[in-house]
């Protein structure tokens, strides 16, 4: 079990510098409400994922929180995907929690920093979703990327820094899987 400041103590300035960015976030949000829209057309918030290296986003409106890494270990059937590595429980609801990794095609993580809880999302066979990834990088802009970049399955997005990061659709992630949990 990872220790409670597992996810910040790799980032630059640990729990206090990830704290303050994260204030700093919401404080731009919230300063932004009311406004009229800039000229951000296609611009949406995504938070950012690290997997395995690897920039992943996720839109803010899938997205119902982000937690520490924690789950319950549970009887597997033999049916059951790979990516799943247990169940969590949240203000009265039993999230499925995945392996983020696995679910792309990689390796199971060894170690996870980062867990997001997403919204439920018509028509997936599993009702409440967790994913864990290596870390969150935060909540930044993202704008589509030119189409000749992609990465199978995911289209690709862009940065205000330039840096290309795949968009996961939880609809898409998980339409073609089944699941036996």
């Amino acid at each position: 079990m990872p220790t409670p400041n597992a996810a910040c103590e790799g980032a630059a300035g640990g729990a206090e510098g990830y704290a303050r960015r994260v204030m700093a976030e919401r404080a731009r949000l919230l300063a932004a409400r009311g406004q009229a829209p800039r000229d951000d057309a296609g611009r949406r918030a995504a938070v950012i994922l690290d997997v395995g290296g690897q920039g992943h986003a996720i839109d803010l409106h899938h997205v119902l929180r982000m937690t520490e890494p924690a789950w319950s270990a549970m009887p597997r059937r033999p049916d059951c995907p790979a990516a799943v590595r247990g169940v969590f429980g949240h203000v009265g609801h039993l999230y499925t929690v995945m392996d983020l990794s696995v679910l792309l095609g990689g390796a199971p993580m060894d170690h996870a920093g980062a867990m997001a809880l997403l919204r439920p999302v018509a028509g997936l066979p599993v009702a409440r979703i967790a994913l864990l990834a290596g870390r969150t990088l935060g909540v930044d802009d993202v704008v589509d990327a030119p189409a000749a970049v992609s990465v199978p399955g995911h289209p690709m997005a862009a940065l205000p820094d330039g840096r290309l990061v795949a968009v996961l659709d939880p609809a898409r992630l998980f339409a073609a899987r089944s699941f036996g949990v």
